[in-house]
C-alpha cells in the first residue's frame, strides 16, 4: 500500500467542529520525532499494508465515535432518571442507623427474601434456616418498641427501607418469638441431650469401675499400712482408713537421701509383694475424663432442658387456641399453624420421651455416688465425684511416674526395698 501522507503539523487531523467524536481519546505517550529514525516506527521500511486503514474509517467510526448532540441528550436522559430513581427509592426509615445497618447486614448472609424467611420459621423450614441462622433471627426480632412504630406508619409497606420491610414482617408473625425459640430448641435438642448422656455415662460408669476395682482396693491396703508404720505410736496410728486425698501425701515424704518417697516405696513394695496389682490404674480408666465433667453442671442441663420443653408446650397451647382472625391471610397462617403444631407436638413427646430416659441415667449417677462416698468412707453430703475422681487421677499418676523412677534406681543399683545396710527386716536377707 501506498505510504499515508505525513500528518499535518500539530499532530494529528485539524480538529472537527461538528460530526461524530471518538468516545474516548487514546491518551498515548508518544515517540518523540528526533527518536524515529531507525527504530520500529521507521516510516521509510513500512512491512505490513494494513497498516493503511483509511477503507476501514466506517467500522471505526460507527464503532468508536458518537455525534456530540446526540450524545449531550442521551445525557440529560440519563441523569433525569437517576433524580426520578432517588426519588423512588429514597426509602422512609424509622430505624437509628446502626440498628438499620446491623439489621441489612445480618440479613445479606441469608439467601432468601423476608417471605421466603416468614414462610420458614411458620413451617419449620430448616433447609432455609439453619441453627445459626435462627440465632441471628433471634437477635433481629423487632422489639415493642419497634413494632409501635411500624403500627403507628401509615405509609405504602413499599416505601419503608429494607431494615424497616423485614421487621414489619416479622411483626406479623403471631408469637414469632416463641416460635423461633422453640424452632431452635428442636434443632439443638439431640446434640444437647446426647452430650448430656454421654457425660453422665462417663461419670456413673467411672465410679461404678471405682467401686468395683480389687486390684485398687488391694494398693489402698498396702497404703494404709505403710501409713499406719509411719504414724505409729501416734494418735494418726491405728487408722482404719483414710480420705483418698490423703493419699497424694506420699510424694511429700522423703528420705534422707532426699530421692526416695514414701510414694516410691509403696510402688517398690506392690513391685516386689503383689506385682499383679501394679496395673491397677487399667480399671480405673475413665477418672481423668469424669473429674473434668462438671457433675452440677449436668443436673443443670436436665432442668434446662426440661425447662424449655415446659416453654415449648405454652408455646403450642397459645398458637393453637385461635384468636380473632386477623385481617393478615389467615388461610396462609392456619394451614402453616398446624404444620407447626403438628411437627412441634411430635418433637415435644419425642423430648419428654428422652429426657425422663436421661433423667433415670442421672438419678442412677446420684445413686452411684452415694455408693461411692459410702464404700471410701466419706460423707455423702459434702462429697465431691468430681474432687474424688481428679484425686484418684492424681494418685495413678504419681504412682506410675514413681515405679518408672523405681525401676530406673533398680538399673542403678538401687533397691528401695531391702534397702536397710543390717539385718531385721525380712527383705534384707535377699
Amino acid at each position: 500500500g501506498m505510504p499515508m501522507p505525513p500528518p499535518p503539523p500539530g499532530g494529528g487531523p485539524p480538529a472537527v467542529q461538528s460530526g461524530p467524536k471518538p468516545r474516548k481519546m487514546l491518551h498515548w505517550k508518544k515517540v518523540p520525532k528526533g527518536m524515529v529514525q531507525g527504530s520500529v516506527w521507521d516510516s521509510t521500511n513500512r512491512t505490513v499494508a494494513a497498516s493503511d486503514i483509511t477503507e476501514h474509517s466506517e467500522d471505526l467510526v460507527s464503532l468508536f465515535f458518537e455525534d456530540p448532540k446526540v450524545a449531550k441528550a442521551e445525557e440529560r436522559k440519563k441523569k433525569a432518571a437517576a433524580k426520578e430513581g432517588a426519588k423512588k427509592a429514597a426509602h422512609v426509615s424509622l430505624l437509628d442507623l446502626k440498628r438499620a445497618n446491623n439489621i441489612a447486614i445480618t440479613l445479606s448472609r441469608f439467601k432468601a427474601s423476608n417471605e421466603e424467611i416468614k414462610k420458614a420459621i411458620l413451617t419449620l423450614d430448616t433447609g432455609i434456616l439453619d441453627l445459626e441462622q435462627l440465632q441471628m433471627l433471634l437477635q433481629l426480632l423487632p422489639t415493642a418498641d419497634e413494632i409501635k412504630m411500624l403500627k403507628a406508619y401509615k405509609g405504602e409497606h413499599e416505601k419503608l427501607g429494607p431494615s424497616e420491610r423485614f421487621l414489619h414482617t416479622m411483626a406479623r408473625i403471631p408469637k414469632v418469638e416463641a416460635r423461633l425459640q422453640g424452632f431452635i430448641f428442636k434443632q439443638e435438642f439431640n446434640s444437647r441431650k446426647d452430650e448430656l448422656k454421654s457425660k453422665v455415662t462417663v461419670v456413673a460408669s467411672t465410679a461404678k469401675r471405682v467401686i468395683d476395682s480389687t486390684k485398687f482396693k488391694g494398693v489402698l491396703e498396702i497404703t494404709l499400712a505403710l501409713g499406719n508404720f509411719m504414724n505409729s505410736g501416734h494418735q494418726l496410728g491405728d487408722a482404719a482408713g483414710f480420705s483418698i486425698e490423703s493419699v497424694l501425701m506420699l510424694s511429700g515424704i522423703k528420705a534422707g537421701n532426699k530421692k526416695i518417697t514414701l510414694m516410691h516405696y509403696l510402688a517398690a513394695l506392690v513391685a516386689t509383694k503383689e506385682p499383679q496389682l501394679l496395673d491397677f490404674a487399667l480399671d480405673l480408666k475413665g477418672c481423668k475424663e469424669a473429674a473434668l465433667i462438671p457433675v452440677d453442671g449436668l443436673k443443670v442441663e436436665l432442668r434446662q432442658l426440661n425447662k424449655c420443653c415446659d416453654e415449648l408446650e405454652e408455646t403450642l397451647l397459645d398458637i393453637a387456641i385461635p384468636k380473632k382472625e386477623t385481617k393478615d391471610s389467615s388461610s396462609e397462617l392456619s394451614s402453616s399453624t398446624s404444620t407447626f403444631l403438628h411437627i412441634m407436638s411430635e418433637f415435644r413427646s419425642q423430648a419428654r420421651e428422652e429426657l425422663e430416659e436421661v433423667q433415670a441415667k442421672v438419678d442412677l449417677m446420684e445413686e452411684r455416688f452415694k455408693s461411692l462416698a459410702k464404700y471410701f468412707g466419706e460423707d455423702p453430703a459434702t462429697f465431691s465425684a468430681s474432687d474424688f475422681f481428679g484425686n484418684v487421677n492424681t494418685f495413678i499418676e504419681q504412682f506410675e511416674r514413681s515405679v518408672k523412677e523405681m525401676r530406673q534406681m533398680q538399673k542403678d543399683g538401687v533397691n528401695i526395698v531391702g534397702s536397710a545396710p543390717t539385718g531385721g527386716t525380712p527383705d534384707s536377707k535377699k
